[in-house]
């Protein structure tokens, strides 16, 4: 099995590259092309274990989290903008939300959440917890607004944020400073802007949930064939 010996050492260098020097960005597009030649020798699932193990290996980037973070107000816009109502104020029954209602909740975060939490660690660490997040407060904020306006709340917060989170220059060491969830416990601030991005891709995933929902007896037999209409449980306020 010289192949697998090959691909083992392979990944243990990676490995090594990374537990030694954590400033560094590990390149897995380099590991793969060394690699590829004798991966295509192993069966499907021996490389879907060894691509699972690399996976393992990304380290948080603030320029990439950034570069998620700065698209969502675009893609919301152009994905609600000017649609009809079934498509915007459509649910997926009691208790859940709809479009108008996720793109509430992202402005509430904006206000409350991400910037604050971002302030308070580099302020004054675990010694203050943060505040309780109120995941349900744009159900009482926006109900009467048109979608228009909280995609533009939206977008102008958004920049704003990006605005002060560039503004604090942060550094490799202020990714590893500690806050505490009153929930959670212990955080480190990459932990917290990579969720911050998360929850952006969390409620984009949401949004074409609810509005596949729509259209789900629409579909007829199709509905088979369709995974957004079986995804339930993800996402769910």
């Amino acid at each position: 099995m010289p192949e697998r010996r090959t691909i083992a050492r392979l990944g243990v260098q990676s490995g090594n590259a990374i537990a030694h020097d954590r400033g560094q960005r590990h390149d897995l597009r380099i590991w793969k092309r060394r690699a590829g030649p004798l991966l295509g020798s192993l069966s499907p699932k021996r490389r879907a274990c060894i691509y699972g193990s690399m996976s393992s290996l990304t380290e948080f980037s603030l320029a990439e989290a950034i570069a998620v973070l700065t698209r969502t107000p675009a893609t919301l816009n152009a994905l609600l903008r000017g649609l009809p109502n079934i498509w915007v104020r459509g649910n997926e029954g009691k208790n859940t939300w709809s479009a108008f209602d996720i793109v509430g909740h992202l402005i509430v975060g904006e206000r409350t959440d991400w910037m604050p939490r971002v302030r308070i660690i580099l302020q004054n660490g675990e010694a203050r917890p943060f505040d309780p997040f109120d995941r349900f407060a744009q159900l009482k904020e926006s109900p009467d607004k048109p979608l228009e306006q909280l995609l533009d709340d939206f977008a102008r917060l958004r920049r704003e944020n990006l605005a002060a989170l560039h503004a604090l220059n942060l550094q490799h060491d202020d990714l590893a400073r500690r806050g505490r969830h009153p929930a959670l416990g212990v955080v480190t601030l990459s932990e917290l802007l990579a969720t911050w991005a998360v929850h952006d891709l969390t409620h984009v995933h949401q949004l074409a949930r609810v509005m596949a929902h729509q259209y789900r007896d629409a579909v007829g037999p199709w509905s088979e064939y369709l995974g957004v209409l079986h995804c339930e449980g993800h996402s769910a306020p």
